[in-house]
């Protein structure tokens, strides 16, 4: 795994019961709607087809639009997971999952605010829910409100401190925050936990520069090591040997980030002037 970013999603299978209508039980839609196993449009044909269908129960309806909203926004069509949710909510049904997903759709869609709203309604249905901590912190972290998001991690790993994406997650929020220090140490948990983990070993090393370079280069080469085909590690790892004075070795490094496909106008320029 190279990074991690909590998102959360909406998928409620347990919720889609029986349907009373015989027609819509044999049709099978309302099964498929909520099957974690078919391909994502498959989702969307299948509960658009049951919801068309009539026949279903108020929780039901729900759940079908919530899944439908979820299944739409992983298309990148937020403006119809928009409405989905929407139709969803007029069903007068409460769960923290329609109003995370109504606070992806609306902050994909650009509205900042309004998906603040939601995720504030989510915290006030379950303020002890794990999944909710991390999607708020999530939000906060991706708009740029280091503070903010480092609040809502502390309250998931206060909730379960062995959570992976609560620790990495706090990780790379501390490391915005400057403090290379406690987010190595958050790193190092996940690392406890998933040795197999790159993006662990990655950013422990991002969080280990300038205080411990040489863990940082170790920790660089494993990510490497674990992810071979990953051009980022390199391409940090470089510009960290480049800062020491070991330009050979940075040079390698640049060749082969970029070989993989790193994308950026510095290292174009850096790999022209070794000759290309």
């Amino acid at each position: 795994m190279k990074a991690r970013s909590f998102t959360g999603s909406c998928m409620a299978l347990g919720l889609l019961l029986s349907a009373p209508d015989a027609a819509v039980a044999r049709d099978g839609s309302l099964e498929q709607c909520g099957s974690l196993s078919a391909p994502v449009r498959d989702v969307i044909h299948h509960c658009r087809r049951a919801l068309s269908r009539g026949g279903l129960t108020k929780k039901q309806e729900f759940v079908a639009n919530l899944n439908l909203g979820d299944a739409l926004l992983s298309t990148g069509t937020p403006g119809a997971a928009r409405d989905a949710f929407a139709a969803a909510a007029a069903t007068g049904l409460e769960r923290v999952e329609l109003y995370v997903g109504r606070a992806r759709a609306e902050e994909a869609l650009g509205d900042r605010m309004a998906a603040a709203r939601q995720l504030d309604r989510a915290l006030e249905l379950a303020p002890q829910s794990l999944d909710v901590r991390l999607a708020r912190g999530a939000f906060y972290l991706r708009i740029s409100q280091p503070e903010a998001a480092l609040e809502e991690f502390n309250a998931a790993v206060r909730i379960d401190g062995d959570d992976a994406d609560a620790r990495f997650n706090r990780g790379l929020t501390l490391i915005a925050l400057n403090r290379g220090g406690e987010a190595a140490s958050d790193f190092s948990a996940v690392i406890s936990s998933y040795p197999n983990d790159a993006g662990a070993y990655f950013q422990r090393g991002r969080a280990r520069e300038g205080r411990d370079d040489s863990g940082a280069l170790q920790d660089f080469d494993q990510a490497t090591e674990l992810s071979p085909e990953w051009a980022l590690p390199y391409f940090v790892s470089g510009q960290l040997l480049d800062r020491l004075g070991r330009e050979a070795e940075a040079n390698r490094r640049f060749r082969r980030a970029f070989e993989l496909g790193h994308k950026d106008p510095w290292l174009l320029n850096r790999i022209r002037s070794l000759g290309g």
